[in-house]
């Protein structure tokens, strides 16, 4: 695979759109094709004595070859196939490290579904996931804070295989068994993301789509084997599963493992991993840029691009990272359900690269509905943001109805954003029609939080709403009516909401009210809400 040239300032559109809001489908750039257990053989024959992965150890930085990887991936492979079958689950829970990623790909080579579990997940939440999905095999590691989870684990375990993530890289296959051909069209993830009726969804991925939604972003802007990924995206996120370890492994580049957000650890692998390719949400890339080093001057690095994606980015740090870091910023749209449905372009103006969200990818149609009749609407109209590509989930695993909600007979998947396209297939995104919160980069939604709050037997109604916060882009905060006679604190019910959900739903902020604001229909009126809670405050 030879490296991709440089895109033209508007590569995926030829002409001036109009007057719908409908963008055709672009194929300037090919798909990858294959599995990624492919990619992987192809990148260990061509370019075999390149890095691959990087990590610290014991020893200081470590390194690991295309041709290393591959020998361990296809050991892990063969020792997978002896425990499950392709098409079988096998759960994930850990931080990142180096043998989650070994894991990553050993499951894509055996066929296996790879269906990664949220760190923070409370055992509420996680019970449902094993229930949904119903794993093989369930590898366990650390959270972010170093705290195992294989007690937990334990007590959560029937009649699966558990194993300990430590013990993943000292396991051997019984024979060298001939590995499965894998289709491009095999499911190879199924991406959590929590839905809006409180029940967490498992939106399945191809490996065509996890593998070119890696690949299409750093594909426009000319990336190639000499890159180097340094992110700490959870690997439970689409953006770190297949954003990051895939786009490197698209190109053939090196990926750079950080098992959690720590501004001092970016800082100390800059050089010494030769990090081309940064990024993370808003949150993480103001802690670099005010980290003593960086604010100071005069840092050498060898940083390109940095992707900035996972809530609204304020201009203000788009022009930060131009001025201070020397680096081109790329904004990314994208859902666990689609990887890349939009990404401004290295040649697109500051204006365009602070204030929008760019064009559609390569081989996305995209075009703006009215939420109700689902007609397209022209220019400049706001309405739900839908897309048809080869690189959207096949659905939601185990859930029909939602998939059928989400996916229309047509093919197009229907996001739950609002936003609007102008005549140069440039896009803006409004808010979210689904109400999800966007905390820091976590998607967050309300009818989940709402649902835990609900059997506190003190509370009568609850509405949980997003609010603006300067550094995690928005907070959660409750709007609640206790029930005549009850009584109940900010802390007690963040106490309760704790045992149900993980802590970065927790509400922040909390408003106690005598009545809630109502439509005909007896719906919550959140718009109201909203402006209630600005005008009187909040309880923290």
């Amino acid at each position: 695979m030879s490296p991709v040239s440089p895109a033209s300032s508007t590569p995926t559109q030829p002409k001036p759109l109009g007057p719908l809001a409908h963008w055709p489908v672009v194929t300037t750039i090919p798909l990858l094709a294959g599995s990624i257990g492919d990619a992987l053989r192809r990148h260990a024959t061509a370019r075999g004595e390149r890095t691959a992965i990087l990590w610290e150890g014991a020893e200081g930085l470590q390194r690991m070859s295309y041709a290393k990887l591959l020998v361990k991936v296809e050991n892990l492979a063969r020792w997978l196939l002896e425990r499950a079958a392709p098409g079988d689950r096998v759960a994930l829970w850990s931080k990142n490290n180096l043998e989650s990623v070994v894991l990553q790909h050993a499951s894509a080579m055996a066929g296996t579904i790879l269906t990664p579990f949220n760190t923070s997940w409370t055992d509420f939440e996680v019970r449902h996931a094993l229930d949904l999905v119903q794993p093989r095999v369930w590898f366990v590691g650390q959270d972010t804070r170093g705290i195992s989870l294989l007690e937990r684990a334990t007590a959560l375990v029937e009649d699966r295989v558990l194993v300990g993530i430590d013990d993943l890289l000292k396991q051997q296959a019984r024979s060298q068994t001939p590995l499965p051909d894998v289709a491009a069209d095999a499911p190879f993830l199924i991406q959590f993301t929590s839905g809006t009726t409180g029940r967490a969804k498992g939106a399945v991925l191809s490996h065509r789509a996890a593998l070119n939604g890696g690949y299409l972003r750093p594909a426009t802007d000319g990336a190639n084997d000499s890159d180097v990924w340094l992110n700490p995206v959870p690997l439970h996120h689409v953006g770190g599963s297949c954003s990051i370890v895939l786009g490197a492994l698209s190109v053939g580049g090196a990926y750079a493992v950080m098992d959690r957000h720590d501004t001092d650890i970016t800082v100390r692998l800059l050089q010494p991993t030769g990090a081309t390719r940064i990024g993370g949400v808003p949150t993480m890339l103001m802690d670099l840029l005010n980290h003593p080093q960086i604010a100071a001057g005069g840092f050498k690095h060898s940083i390109r691009v940095i992707s900035v994606g996972g809530a609204s980015v304020p201009p203000s740090l788009i022009q930060r990272i131009i001025r201070e870091l020397g680096a081109t910023p790329a904004i990314g749209y994208g859902q666990s359900e689609c990887p890349i449905i939009t990404s401004t372009s290295m040649h697109d103006d500051v204006d365009t690269i602070a204030t929008t969200v760019g064009r559609p990818a390569f081989h996305a149609e995209v075009k703006i509905v009215d939420p109700t009749t689902r007609e397209t609407l022209k220019l400049g109209e706001i309405g739900e943001v839908c897309v048809r590509s080869q690189l959207i989930m096949s659905g939601y695993y185990g859930m029909p109805e939602a998939t059928a909600e989400t996916i229309d007979a047509d093919g197009f998947l229907h996001t739950g954003d609002l936003g609007s396209m102008d005549s140069n297939g440039i896009m803006r995104i409004h808010g979210r029609a689904r109400e999800v919160i966007i905390r820091g980069g976590e998607n967050i939604y309300p009818a989940e939080v709402e649902d835990a709050l609900l059997r506190h037997p003190a509370v009568q109604l609850a509405a949980v709403i997003g609010v603006d916060d300067e550094k995690w882009g928005q907070q959660v905060a409750a709007v609640v009516q206790l029930r005549p006679g009850q009584q109940a604190t900010p802390e007690d019910l963040r106490a309760f909401a704790a045992q149900r959900v993980a802590h970065f739903k927790i509400p922040r902020y909390w408003h106690f009210v005598s009545g809630m604001p109502m439509t005909a229909s007896g719906k919550i009126r959140k718009v109201e809400l909203e402006a209630r809670f600005k005008a009187t405050g909040s309880t923290s």
